[in-house]
């Protein structure tokens, strides 16, 4: 009987969460004024498959801004990744259960079938752990074996609570400036020596965080 009560406790845990975090992110998340560069590249709302890639710290602002644009967001299989999950399913988001570390291969191959159909794929290549900004090869293996490119972005508020944990994470203050970079479309090869990908995998991370740069160049102009 106490078994039942705990799961019962934990099933409404995760349904309320889903239900008050995706009410407050579209509550605070649509204060934002937003500039985007490159907003030819912003998600589409159907059609081909797609890699987005975003530091983990950015969760919450593009969990909005890529809302219903049938995106899947790979997740931890932790169960802390299950709130993740119930809040970005209330954002129009479909998931994919998995990390390196949990459920990896399946997920991997989750995410590969996803993409052969069609539908895009959300993922943080710092996390779910870390190290903060330091892209792991796991969105360069998917976008080499399903010939699907990659859009990265960053997403930078003028003001921001950030929180005490690893990546940092950015809560954006309401009705913030906000500048929204996207990387026009990256293509990588199929044939690739270990080398190759390990340069790859370095220039996309020098890329991103170049792109968090530009971001913050932008806003530094906005505000005059």
């Amino acid at each position: 009987m106490r078994e039942r009560e705990v799961k019962l406790r934990q099933r409404v845990l995760f349904w309320l969460a889903g239900l008050l975090g995706s009410l407050l992110t579209r509550a605070l998340i649509s204060t934002l004024r937003v500039r985007v560069l490159g907003e030819q590249f912003l998600p589409p709302l159907g059609g081909k498959g797609i890699i987005y890639c975003f530091w983990h710290s950015n969760l919450l602002s593009l969990a909005y801004l890529y809302r219903n644009r049938n995106i899947h967001v790979l997740v931890s299989g932790h169960r802390d990744g299950e709130y993740i999950v119930r809040i970005t399913k209330r954002l129009g988001y479909g998931a994919i259960r998995g990390s390196s570390t949990r459920g990896g291969a399946r997920s991997v191959a989750e995410a590969l079938d996803r993409l052969e159909q069609g539908v895009s794929v959300g993922v943080t290549p710092d996390g779910p752990r870390g190290p903060r900004q330091q892209f792991k090869p796991g969105a360069l293996f998917l976008a080499k074996e399903s010939g699907a490119p990659i859009i990265m972005g960053a997403c930078i508020p003028e003001r921001a609570w950030r929180l005490k944990s690893w990546d940092g994470f950015i809560v954006p203050k309401p009705f913030s400036r906000t500048v929204l970079a996207l990387t026009d479309y990256i293509r990588v090869p199929r044939e690739m020596t270990d080398e190759e990908m390990e340069r790859k995998r370095l220039e996309l991370e020098e890329t991103l965080n170049g792109l968090w740069t530009r971001a913050e160049e932008e806003l530094a102009r906005w505000r005059g």
